[in-house]
């Protein structure tokens, strides 16, 4: 494989594209120039899924090697983007205490439950009357910077190229685009996947989200405090306060009702003051069975897929980027769970 083209440029197109050029395939990746998902995200990397208080999947595998491909971009990009992050969640129920205190003695979770403490009778302005645990081991990107200067490093490399996509220009069969012949096709379009109709079949659907940034000089700046969402804080006194999850809406539209029920989540976890600076809004490409959509399209060789990274992309791109490089240049099985194929009919 020589030459590759990867439509969308969010983590996951452009986390493909670091890793093919690695392997020395070259790589053409067009990108419309707008992003309203990777861009626009809150980049934590939690190994937990806290509304069934289990390990995110695979998170042994997907941590470790999250923080290295992001540590070794910052050389790369020349850019500070990555941060150690300790999340604080206080249980909403004795039961929710209960799982933990059990589960943090389990052989799996103890690299990242810790016991709970005595900090809600510290901080009076924190609200849990059934106490808190501490996850390890998590971090966030900021990514409206790493997008930045991945475009940025990835055009200067020749690589990507600002554009939207148009079918007309797409000849399946040569496998050529505006006139340009490829060995491989990716399609990373995101939410935008249901205008792919190669696909279309994997359904993948729009989960928009809200996020709040707020300031407040009461709040910890050392620690992410959830309950029913997170307030995260990002330096000078800001957090990011989120996220609604809100299924299939497919327009971006900012709204009153979002930030009503933000404010909400606030005042669940708090009683400190704040005032709100901002609202963004982002659309979460989602998979109904939780697992991103990878692989080859089974009837049209040369054509892939890599995509539904969903609410946890930025700690499933960069080892799945990994794999799907292995699987188009060497051939390497992908992981059963997310092969395209299991919604080809």
């Amino acid at each position: 494989m020589k030459n590759t083209l990867i439509i969308g440029g969010g983590i996951a197109g452009s986390s493909l594209a670091i890793q093919l050029m690695k392997r020395g395939v070259g790589v053409t990746l067009l990108d419309r120039g707008t992003n309203h998902s990777s861009a626009v995200a809150s980049g934590m990397v939690n190994p937990m899924v806290f509304r069934r208080m289990n390990l995110s999947w695979r998170a042994d595998e997907m941590l470790p090697y999250a923080r290295d491909f992001y540590l070794e971009l910052e050389d790369t990009l020349k850019a500070k983007f990555y941060n150690t992050l300790r999340i604080r969640r206080f249980f909403s129920s004795e039961q929710e205490r209960g799982y933990w205190e059990k589960k943090q003695h389990e052989a799996e979770y103890q690299k990242y439950l810790t016991l709970h403490d005595d900090f809600d009778e510290k901080v009076p302005l924190a609200k849990s009357e059934f106490g808190s645990g501490i996850v390890k081991n998590a971090f966030w990107i900021r990514s409206k910077l790493f997008m930045e200067k991945m475009h940025l490093f990835l055009k200067e490399q020749k690589v990507l190229k600002y554009g939207q996509f148009e079918p007309a220009e797409f000849i399946q069969e040569e496998l050529s685009y505006c006139g340009l012949r490829y060995d491989a096709v990716v399609f990373c379009c995101g939410s935008d996947n249901d205008k792919i109709t190669y696909f279309n079949q994997a359904n993948i659907q729009h989960n928009r989200g809200q996020i709040l940034h707020i300031e407040s000089s009461e709040l910890s700046q050392h620690e992410l405090w959830n309950r029913k969402g997170f307030i995260l804080p990002v330096g000078g006194e800001k957090f990011m306060l989120g996220a609604t999850y809100e299924w299939n809406e497919p327009n971006l539209n900012i709204t009153a009702e979002a930030r009503e029920k933000l404010e909400g989540v606030f005042q669940t976890i708090t009683n400190a003051s704040y005032k709100v600076n901002g609202q963004t809004v982002g659309m979460r490409p989602t998979v109904a069975d939780r697992r991103p959509v990878m692989g080859e399209h089974p009837d049209a060789k040369g054509l892939f897929i890599f995509n539904g990274l969903g609410t946890k992309g930025y700690m499933l791109a960069p080892l799945l980027s990994l794999e799907m490089a292995q699987f188009m240049t060497e051939g390497k099985a992908l992981h059963k769970e997310v092969v395209f194929s299991r919604f080809y009919k």
